[in-house]
């Protein structure tokens, strides 16, 4: 045989690649990134959807963001659990599966885990979006290491609710399976809120209205265990060969549980800094509480005007301060009520005031109609309130117009009466300065006392 006609050596075998890595094809290809857009975009819309109701207030920002992610994407992140967990039924490969090398935990795994991961990772994304967007428009106050560790809570939840929900899914062999844990885990978070009895504790989005409450430190720890020591007692008992195993994670469940119910109010605690008044300098003094102390020099502009108008006036409210937990404002006390700020999304948005006018107006009419048994009020209350309040465009403001309110009601005693008022507030707008001072002085501190007959005239 000659040289040229002698076989050449076989080409070596190409070099098998590195097999894929589940985690890189669930991320890829898989259910799990997309579950963490549909969290984070939901978040966004939800709160989106209310910004007036909390921008500003930390309190309000974490009591509608922790329901949001009980109420809403507690049942999302269930029925993308269920939907994970019935892939293998929805394509036949069952059967397949069950032959594989791979055990029935590490299926789970590989499956569940980044899911998981992408569902707590887009909450806790959100969770911090939401508050950056509240600090530009803080009224005071902030967050404490227990509100902190609630987020830290829900996180554990949205992770038991999805592996529940896979677990749902690999049991049920329907394709509208995912409704299922939906359904049922608003269920279980929604009702039990008109109950009233202890087992209400047990729902994690349990808390203290209007959000001037703080959370003991130790609360937590205590849900993550009761709600995500349900999950895995649930997922052990799937998956594990010695399914009593499952007995540790529920057991510690049972006592989380055992403990919330018995706790009563302890877990919760009046937030100091919404006692604590903070004040300015003017006269009558404005007082907030420190949680809303960034409302204390809009609230002096807006009440500028009737401070001047009440200057040197004698007996006046040393104070007009802000109701606050525990505390009511009392006729005598030397304080006035200052108009409320919260709910959010009425006299306050996004950190300032929205009509300055009617924040006016309502503190005039503090000064006028205190806690009194007659809600009648003094004859000439109309006068001075708007007197005090002339920019609020309301009663005898607009004289024209005032006229011609009592003029269609058909009735001649409204328009003489009305015409009275109107020659009053001239007169007690061209009194001398001192005059006027001493006047409204003995009216509003007459009204203080709710002693009506003791008003003076004009």
């Amino acid at each position: 045989m000659s040289a040229s006609t002698a076989t050449r050596p076989a080409p070596a075998p190409a070099r098998p690649g590195p097999a894929p890595r589940p985690w890189h094809s669930e991320l890829r290809r898989g259910l799990a990134p997309w579950a963490g857009a549909a969290v984070l975009l939901t978040t966004a819309l939800t709160m989106g959807s209310r910004a007036a109701e909390w921008q500003g207030d930390w309190g309000a920002t974490h009591g509608l963001l922790r329901t949001t992610t009980m109420l809403v994407l507690g049942p999302l992140v269930a029925a993308l659990g269920c939907r994970q967990g019935g892939r293998e039924s929805r394509r036949g490969a069952g059967d397949l599966l069950r032959q594989a090398v791979r055990g029935r935990a590490a299926r789970t795994s590989a499956a569940l885990a980044p899911l998981v991961a992408c569902v707590v990772a887009a909450q806790l994304l959100g969770t911090a979006g939401v508050y950056l967007a509240t600090w530009p428009y803080s009224l005071g106050g902030g967050l404490t290491r227990g509100h902190g560790l609630l987020h830290a809570a829900d996180a554990v939840l949205l992770a038991g609710l999805t592996a529940t929900g896979f677990v749902v899914g690999r049991l049920v062999r329907w394709r509208g399976a995912p409704l299922l844990p939906s359904l049922a885990c608003y269920a279980l978070f929604a009702i039990p809120a008109y109950a009233g009895t202890p087992l209400t504790r047990l729902v994690p989005t349990q808390q203290p209205w209007p959000g001037d409450e703080v959370p003991a430190l130790w609360l937590a720890p205590v849900l993550a265990v009761w709600t995500g020591g349900l999950a895995m007692a649930a997922l052990i008992g799937h998956t594990a060969r010695r399914k009593p195993l499952a007995l540790a994670p529920l057991g510690a469940a049972v006592l989380a549980g055992a403990l919330l119910v018995q706790t009563g109010d302890d877990a919760w605690r009046t937030d100091p800094r919404a006692e604590r008044l903070v004040c300015d300098a003017g006269e009558p003094r404005i007082c907030v509480t420190e949680a809303h102390r960034n409302l204390l020099a809009p609230s002096g502009e807006a009440l500028a005007g009737l401070r001047q108008r009440l200057a040197g006036a004698p007996g006046l409210p040393e104070r007009l301060v802000e109701q606050r937990p525990g505390h009511r404002v009392r006729r005598g006390s030397g304080e006035a009520r200052l108009p409320l700020f919260t709910p959010l999304g009425h006299s306050v948005v996004r950190g300032g005031l929205t009509d300055e006018a009617v924040f006016a107006w309502e503190a005039a009419g503090a000064l006028l109609a205190p806690d009194c048994p007659d809600p009648a009020g003094g004859e000439l209350d109309e006068v001075v309130w708007t007197y005090l309040a002339p920019a609020h465009q309301r009663d005898l403001n607009d004289p024209a117009e005032a006229l011609a309110r009592a003029e269609r009601s058909g009735r001649s005693e409204e328009t003489a009466a009305t015409r009275t008022a109107l020659q009053r507030l001239d007169r007690l707008r061209d009194l001398p300065e001192d005059e006027r001072a001493a006047w409204l002085g003995a009216y509003v501190s007459a009204a203080q006392r709710c002693d009506f007959a003791a008003q003076p005239t004009l």
